[in-house]
């Protein structure tokens, strides 16, 4: 799970990856983001998920990340010791394409994701577009990330 600096759509997010977790979709969650704020997204992600019941050793904890780019590098770097490969992606809707091209190029294979509603069409429409912006940028970093292991 991406974090996100807005209690609200964190806690749509958080409440839609343990109730997958919870159903037996993933054996673990990876809580990702560190933020701007005093507490990284990933803890408070992981805070969130203990008081709903989902065992310590099941969460893999990311507090560094700072955009999507580093939130896949960050969740395949946690993964490759496990063996871990696959990801099930929870974000909002409108984020889960170009996060799923990064995670991809960072490795891991999406085997599925799962958009949280958003909280009204006109903010989904405006997020699609904004998701145009940073498309660009994202996709030259995480090109560039592989180059030394393409080398």
């Amino acid at each position: 799970m991406l974090g996100y600096r807005g209690s609200a759509r964190l806690t749509r997010r958080i409440d839609r990856g343990i109730k997958l977790f919870l159903g037996g979709a993933a054996p673990l969650l990876v809580l990702s983001g560190g933020g701007t704020g005093p507490v990284p997204e990933a803890e408070i992600m992981r805070q969130m998920a203990l008081a709903r019941g989902v065992p310590e050793a099941a969460l893999l904890v990311e507090p560094e990340s700072r955009d999507t780019v580093e939130n896949a590098w960050q969740a395949a770097r946690l993964l490759r010791p496990r063996g871990g490969r696959k990801v099930l992606l929870v974000n909002d809707r409108a984020h889960l394409p170009r996060a799923a091209l990064l995670f991809r190029l960072a490795g891991l294979r999406v085997a599925g994701w799962v958009g949280v509603p958003p909280p009204s069409i006109r903010w989904e429409i405006a997020a699609i577009v904004r998701e145009c912006v940073p498309l660009p940028r994202s996709l030259a970093r995480a090109l560039l990330r592989q180059l030394p292991a393409i080398g």
